[in-house]
């Protein structure tokens, strides 16, 4: 099936993708390098936010099109699917019919997907994906459709984040010590754990709300210790990061636990109210079970799953 057998799914385009795409052109130092760099990141947003709708977890922030240097060098337009890898979203101009890619996108790619624009800039359409580009060069007519991309996305094992592994001090690279993200003065840990000092392991990972203005960071604190009965005991904290003193109000921590029987599983969840400093939810948890964390805010959300 080729993409003339599609029925193209068009994506609008609001006020924050222009004037994120504004902000990076106007960094450029020519004409033409603004143009490219303005329509690859409204491509890039116009993915993520199809992406979105399907539940995929993106991280617009992490490709290298967001990376001011990068993006000044090479022409790029690429979308970190968190887990999976890099998709390259070409932009395609009406009337265009094939797609030229440039060397330093030809490898490191999960696949390419084509993305017109309308005449005004306000949508685009999906135009199709593969998987490969050998010749540096897409024919649009023989690009596959959508479906592809989310079977190579669906396909992919979900990870989940081994507590049991930081005991032995192995850790994910996201998953970072506490000073790198707040200092000392800031954290304020309360816990049935402290008063008997039992020896913790803690990490923090920068979490992203939000796409593109006004973007929310916060830093998502996990601590752990073993329990007198074996059992792993978990602190769950979020606090605000940059000049944030304060949490956003009704800011919400969910976590849920697998239970013993199959398929019956528990939650509980937190809210920030006024001028609260952080909120957490401390458990513990059967070593094997799996542990859900999401913190939403508004219509953004994002989950991490782990491991006891």
């Amino acid at each position: 099936m080729n993409s003339q057998d599609n029925q193209f799914l068009e994506v609008p385009l609001g006020i924050e993708a222009h004037s994120r795409a504004s902000e990076f052109a106007s960094e450029q130092v020519n004409v033409e390098k603004s143009k490219q760099v303005y329509l690859n990141t409204l491509a890039v947003y116009a993915v993520h936010r199809y992406l979105k709708w399907l539940g995929v977890k993106t991280d617009v922030t992490q490709g290298d099109s967001w990376h001011p240097i990068l993006r000044n060098r090479w022409n790029i337009a690429d979308l970190v699917i968190n887990t999976i890898g890099k998709l390259e979203c070409r932009p395609v101009l009406p009337g265009e019919t094939t797609v030229s890619l440039p060397p330093e996108i030809r490898d490191n790619r999960i696949g390419y997907l084509a993305v017109q624009f309308s005449e005004n800039l306000d949508t685009v359409q999906l135009l199709g994906f593969t998987k490969t580009a050998a010749t540096g060069v897409l024919d649009i007519r023989q690009l596959g459709s959508l479906d592809q991309l989310i079977d190579v996305i669906s396909t992919q094992p979900e990870p989940l984040v081994n507590l049991s592994q930081w005991f032995d001090g192995i850790f994910d690279q996201v998953w970072q010590g506490i000073e790198t993200l707040l200092v000392p003065r800031k954290l304020a840990f309360k816990s049935s754990m402290d008063a008997i000092k039992l020896e913790k392991v803690e990490r923090v990972k920068k979490i992203n709300l939000g796409l593109l203005i006004n973007r929310q960071e916060f830093a998502l604190i996990v601590s752990i210790w073993v329990e007198e009965n074996q059992e792993t005991g978990v602190l769950i904290q979020v606090h605000p990061l940059g000049e944030q003193e304060y949490l956003p109000r009704k800011l919400k921590l969910k976590v849920t636990l697998e239970g013993e029987s199959e398929g019956k599983s528990d939650s509980a969840e937190v809210m920030a109210r006024e001028a609260d400093n952080w909120i957490q939810l401390e458990f513990t948890q059967i070593p094997g079970k799996q542990v859900t964390v999401q913190l939403s805010l508004d219509n953004e959300s994002v989950i991490e799953k782990f491991v006891a």
